[in-house]
């Protein structure tokens, strides 16, 4: 297979259809988020989960320099996150667009205030604050997760990247050509960029600014998603 029709297959194939190119923006914004979540909010992750059990182990140790309700607390908001995108997953029609048009809507929501919120505090945030971003991101993004566990697009997890890289180097397909490789190799790039984008927004701008790249990456995959669902395919079967 040539480089241009084994690119199009790793954003946009015959069983998902366009949905690859959507998490692949998803996971831009995974490492944006865990990028804002590590610099600002005292080292807690809002997306990774082991992450924050390392922390929390760590903690628990004594070491200090290490919180245990942060990480808790980051954990606590992404189950209830998880349990309300598994629930918005579920009242979507059988159709795997509206499922991602509807968990956007519900990312948004969060992700709104917590933007407005950063941007009119600062960069110096209160404790009080910081708790509430991370209640906040950590929510939305176990909504993302959950969405991901209700689409089932092989290799694009948007936040758990071990496996993907793995894959990259122990399972080539057809060949360096395989759109499976590329999309593979197209995840690790997407969240390197992420965390890129956000680290630089936030040290050279403002935590703000990263926010609100964030909450342009969740409202471009939804808009986007609610014009390509308007379409029936075979690619919108849950499977």
């Amino acid at each position: 297979m040539t480089v241009g029709p084994a690119l199009r297959g790793a954003f946009i194939d015959d069983r998902d259809g366009p949905l690859p190119a959507m998490l692949l923006a998803l996971t831009v914004l995974a490492g944006v988020v865990d990028a804002v979540s590590i610099l600002a909010l005292d080292r807690v992750f809002v997306s990774s989960m082991t992450g924050n059990l390392v922390f929390i182990g760590i903690g628990l140790a004594g070491v200090e320099g290490f919180s245990v309700v942060s990480p808790l607390v980051s954990l606590g908001s992404f189950v209830v996150g998880v349990l309300a995108g598994a629930w918005i997953c579920r009242r979507s029609g059988g159709h795997r667009g509206r499922a991602v048009r509807n968990v956007t809507v519900y990312k948004a929501v969060l992700a709104l205030p917590v933007t407005v919120l950063v941007l009119a505090v600062g960069d110096v945030l209160p404790a009080g604050v910081r708790t509430l971003v991370i209640v906040l991101l950590a929510a939305s993004m176990g909504g993302q997760l959950a969405l991901i566990r209700y689409l089932k697009v092989p290799d694009l997890l948007t936040v758990v990247l071990t496996l993907t890289m793995t894959g990259v180097l122990t399972e080539r397909g057809a060949g360096r050509g395989d759109p499976k490789v590329i999309r593979r190799g197209l995840a690790l790039v997407a969240f390197t960029v992420g965390v890129l984008a956000g680290a630089l927004l936030v040290r050279l701008v403002s935590v703000g600014a990263a926010l609100t790249l964030g909450l342009a990456i969740i409202l471009g995959v939804g808009l986007t998603i609610h014009l390509l669902s308007r379409r029936e395919g075979a690619w919108a079967t849950p499977r």
